[in-house]
Order: C-alpha cells, then sequence, then structure tokens
C-alpha cells in the first residue's frame, strides 16, 4: 500500500474512533515540577481540559495506571530513592524521594557547568483530598470558583462572624479574600502562604531610615500584628503598653505616669496614653526611625515636649 492512501487511512480511522485520537494533555494540579518528597507514595490531582478519559500515569517509563474521576482526577503513584520521573498524562514532572526528608529544599549539582537543579517539598491542601466540590462548583465540565467565604469558612473560622466586639479584622480576611496570601492548592511554605506574598506586598517596606525594628527588619510582622484578627487597631496582638513590654520587660518606670507631677512635667492633650500611664508611642516608633532607640525625635527635643525650657 502506498504511504498517502495509508495515511488518509489513519486518518479516516481515527475521526471514525475517537478514543484513538491523543488526548490533550491535562492540567497537573499537584505535583507541581522539581518537588521533594519524603513519602514513597505522593499524591496526584489533575484536570482535564477536554473529555473525562483516565489519565494514564508512568514513573521512569514503566505504567503504573491510570488515575480516577471525570474531568477532575486523582491517584498517586509510587517512588523510587532519588530523581523520578512521572508523566502524568503527557505532563512531564521531577519528583525526588528522600525518605524522612525534612521540609525545605534539595540541591542537585548540575552538569558540565550548569545550575543546580534545586528541589522543593510542598505543603499539600487537605481539601484537595476530598475532591475539588469543596471550594468548586462544575458547571458544563468546567470548575467555576465558589464565593469565597463560602468556600474557606466551610471549613475554617469565620473570623468576622457576628461582628465580634473588640474584634479587628484585616482588610483581606474582611472581604473573604483568603486567596490574595493563601494558595489554594499547595505552597512551599507554611500555612500555604503565597510565594512572594507576604506582608510588604502590600504595606510599606522599611524605607532605609537608619533604626528599624528588629522584627520589622527580619520579617517577623506577626510577633506584633495577628494577620486575620486582633484585639487592638492594626490587628495587634494585646493592647496598650502590654504589647511592647512582652519583649521589653525593663520599661521607663519614671516615664509610665501620664499624671503631671511637678512644676517640671506639661503634657499637650495629643500625648498618646494607655490608661493613665504613657502610651510607649509617646517616646518610640514602632516600626522605623531615624533616631536611636527608635524615638519620634532627637533629644533634647523630644524632651522639652512635656519638659519645656523656662
Amino acid at each position: 500500500m502506498k504511504l498517502l492512501p495509508l495515511l488518509l487511512l489513519v486518518l479516516v480511522l481515527a475521526g471514525a474512533f475517537p478514543g484513538a485520537q491523543a488526548a490533550s494533555v491535562p492540567v497537573v494540579l499537584y505535583p507541581p515540577d522539581l518537588a521533594l518528597s519524603s513519602e514513597p507514595m505522593i499524591p496526584l490531582h489533575a484536570v482535564r481540559k477536554e473529555g473525562k478519559a483516565p489519565i494514564r500515569v508512568t514513573v521512569n517509563g514503566k505504567p503504573i495506571g491510570t488515575m480516577n474521576g471525570g474531568s477532575v482526577q486523582k491517584g498517586e503513584a509510587p517512588l523510587v530513592p532519588g530523581l523520578n520521573r512521572l508523566n502524568i498524562g503527557g505532563k512531564p514532572v521531577r519528583v525526588y524521594y528522600r525518605a524522612g526528608s525534612p521540609g525545605g529544599q534539595l540541591a542537585i549539582k548540575g552538569g558540565q557547568g550548569k545550575p543546580p537543579i534545586v528541589f522543593r517539598s510542598y505543603y499539600l491542601h487537605p481539601a484537595m483530598e476530598e475532591g475539588c466540590g469543596s471550594c468548586h462548583i462544575e458547571e458544563g465540565g468546567k470548575l467555576g470558583r465558589k464565593d469565597q467565604k463560602t468556600a474557606c469558612y466551610g471549613c475554617h473560622e469565620d473570623y468576622g462572624k457576628g461582628g465580634k466586639p473588640g474584634i479587628f479584622l484585616h482588610a483581606p480576611v474582611a472581604a473573604g479574600e483568603c486567596t490574595s496570601c493563601h494558595d489554594p492548592h499547595f505552597s512551599a511554605l507554611s500555612k500555604l502562604q503565597k510565594p512572594g506574598k507576604g506582608c510588604m506586598e502590600c504595606h510599606d517596606a522599611p524605607s532605609g531610615k537608619r533604626i528599624v525594628h528588629a522584627p520589622v527588619r527580619s520579617g517577623q510582622c506577626t510577633v506584633c500584628h495577628d494577620p486575620h484578627a486582633g484585639v487592638a487597631p492594626k490587628q495587634l496582638v494585646r493592647n496598650g503598653n502590654s504589647l511592647c513590654t512582652k519583649c521589653h520587660e525593663n520599661f521607663h518606670g519614671v516615664h509610665r505616669s501620664a499624671i503631671a507631677r511637678g512644676t517640671m512635667t506639661k503634657l499637650s492633650p495629643d500625648v498618646p496614653r494607655d490608661g493613665n500611664d504613657l502610651s510607649c508611642l509617646a517616646c518610640h516608633l514602632p516600626h522605623q526611625s531615624a533616631n536611636d532607640r527608635l524615638l519620634v525625635k532627637r533629644a533634647p527635643e523630644l524632651c522639652h515636649g512635656c519638659h519645656p525650657v523656662r
């Protein structure tokens, strides 16, 4: 048989039997390429863009079976120690298995002057094991999003429920925009935080002033602020001076009282207070300052604000 008639026959048969056509490559939700696993079995999650044919999986060139489900499918794959090359419905994924491997990353030396290959461990959202229906709605074979408040608060605490008195909500929490900070599927960071989506993504980073508060400098914003809801404005985890004295135990006892004692002291009405005590913020800035000890102003100008010169 000549080549052209044979080619036409193949095309005709492919049209007569749709299953003979190559299925579209699925969207692999998990694992991502270059994943690091500490377990000998790794869960698989993928979405068919077209049709519901079972997704075939191979590990290191050996078929291990198919995934289960329709448009959304899941399964698992066995791993051998070291590098594993997975093929999930035509999508190649590399996974490195190291038993008992702690979270983090593993760099494998590249060959011939190439940069090292870095494998990372990931946290998988437990909701994915329950299926996509807890967060998505399926319409016409395609996944649509549920309202984030409805989806997330179905499992997680609704911080704004009932308008709890004395609770100050982070703006994204109040708006139900959980995915502005969290990845809904997996993340290399705990709590499914999005890489590069830290506090400074929305808030101003230190501008280069000379003195930066240690928690700010190290990116530990949650030492003072709750990322969801706090008991004080700006989602502070404590009220008043108790927030500062949690770390700074040896505070200035002489300056704690807001009561003007003697003729040497005169407090203006706008001096920050914490009840009958001076607020630490009367003299110190919470994030950064151009002055030593995060002072609001340099001495003696700062002192003369309450102790005017005669």
